[in-house]
């Protein structure tokens, strides 16, 4: 199964500035340079403009038979199915190849982890084989820090 990774407003927001920004700051500096400045300018201008619109048009998960495929522009990652222990929901603004802060930490191997953001979060959770309910709705109970190990 395909799935497109969600994308909050800020991601949008960034791959349109940066690339002004940088296209601001080279015309200034490039305005009057010679051919060689010119060239590594474009080197390093160019890939700076790319690089974030192939993350946000390829990020996506795959879901086979025995493996997820995490894929953020040009950077892949894979997931064995069966060596995920563990599911959860998980708010953060970390570098990862998801491109919301609503996010699912998927735990797998030896103390690995990945962090994908679906669009479709309870679509992508049962073809990971969890029932969407018990991972997107946790117990919200919280412990008492004061309570001197009883429980309340």
């Amino acid at each position: 199964m395909f799935f497109r990774s969600a994308v909050d407003a800020w991601f949008y927001l960034f791959v349109l500035t940066f690339p002004l920004l940088l296209v601001r700051m080279a015309v200034a500096v490039l305005a009057a340079a010679n051919s060689t400045v010119i060239a590594i300018g474009l080197a390093i201008v160019v890939p700076s403009i790319i690089l974030p619109a192939w993350v946000l048009f390829g990020t996506y998960y795959r879901i086979d038979s025995a493996i997820l495929r995490v894929q953020a522009g040009p950077f892949t990652s894979f997931v064995p199915l069966d060596q995920i222990h563990s599911v959860a929901p998980l708010r953060s603004f970390g570098i990862a190849p998801a491109l919301s802060c609503q996010r699912l930490k998927i735990t797998y191997g030896r103390n690995q982890s990945m962090v994908v953001s679906p669009q479709r979060k309870a679509a992508f959770l049962e073809a990971l084989g969890y029932v969407p309910n018990s991972v997107l709705q946790p117990n919200r109970a919280r412990p008492n820090p004061f309570a001197l190990g009883e429980n309340y």
